[in-house]
């Protein structure tokens, strides 16, 4: 493709200082020259001119919630075809190609899902990364970065499995019970979290109860799904420690641990004060 076949701006985005400080191994390799910067002009006008608020086109973004509440901020949409949206759970390495003029874009990552393109609503207009050959063309290491605004669309599927929780706003964790362990232990409940037991109902209470979460039935027979309060982490000395004044409990934490609890409703997250 030559920098010609599309109309460039009067001062376009990229000169070739720009485009080393983000392609610096493409630049000690074959030096980042005018022309690179021209074709890469030309592939930004050609991407932006070609956006619509009305119709999804390839390289657009998608905020993606499934039927799961797994939230996916930065979708690709692959194509738009025959009221079919082609998109990408988790992309990776966008690559730009010009065919008739168009921009038409592929990337690597998954999963890859269809939905119907009527089911989109346009929220905006983004920066992201896209990728394409330098002026050399088919070379190692000759692939340039460039960003470029593209439309943004959001789909929410329309019949959620847990009300309304994702993982936008909410962490999701998944509790296996353990059939071995409950007859070890004697016929009590036991529910694993990784390192983390739940030894008796009681205890799956007091989690649901911390976490503020609320837990549903999975897949599998063996399987709760807890939808929760994010967590954070912050370690502080023993007199910062006792000078909070925040309520008390034990958590486990590399072991068992004390630690102080600070609720943020408005973020749906708990901050978890330990002793340095």
């Amino acid at each position: 493709m030559n920098a010609e076949d599309f109309t460039k701006r009067p001062n376009g985005k990229y000169d070739i200082v720009s485009l080393v400080e983000i392609n610096p191994e493409y630049n000690m390799k074959y030096q980042v020259t005018q022309a690179d910067a021209d074709i890469t002009n030309s592939y930004v006008t050609m991407i932006e001119r070609t956006r619509s608020p009305i119709t999804p086109e390839s390289g657009d973004i998608l905020r993606y919630t499934d039927r799961h509440g797994d939230y996916y901020p930065h979708a690709f949409i692959q194509y738009n075809r025959n009221g079919i949206c082609h998109i990408c759970e988790r992309p990776y390495g966008i690559f730009i190609s010009p065919i008739q003029k168009e921009a038409r874009c592929d990337a690597s990552g998954g999963a890859w899902r269809d939905i119907e393109t009527a089911c989109l609503r346009y929220i905006g207009k983004e920066e992201t990364n896209f990728y394409n050959w330098g002026r050399l063309g088919y070379y190692g290491n000759g692939v340039l970065n460039f960003t470029a605004e593209v439309s943004v669309w959001e789909y929410i599927h329309p019949e959620p499995l847990y009300k309304d929780y994702t993982t936008e706003k909410w962490r999701k964790l998944y509790l296996v019970y353990s059939e071995e362990k409950h007859k070890y232990l004697g016929g009590q409940p036991y529910y694993s979290l990784g390192d983390t037991g739940l030894h008796t109902e009681s205890d799956l209470r007091k989690f649901l109860n911390e976490l503020k979460g609320e837990a549903f039935k999975g897949r599998k027979d063996n399987e709760l799904v807890i939808w929760c309060y994010k967590q954070l982490q912050e370690q502080v000395s023993q007199e910062e420690f006792e000078s909070l004044d925040l309520p008390e409990t034990t958590t486990f934490c590399n072991g068992n641990q004390t630690a102080k609890i600070k609720y943020d409703d408005e973020n749906n997250t708990i901050i978890f004060y330990f002793i340095l």
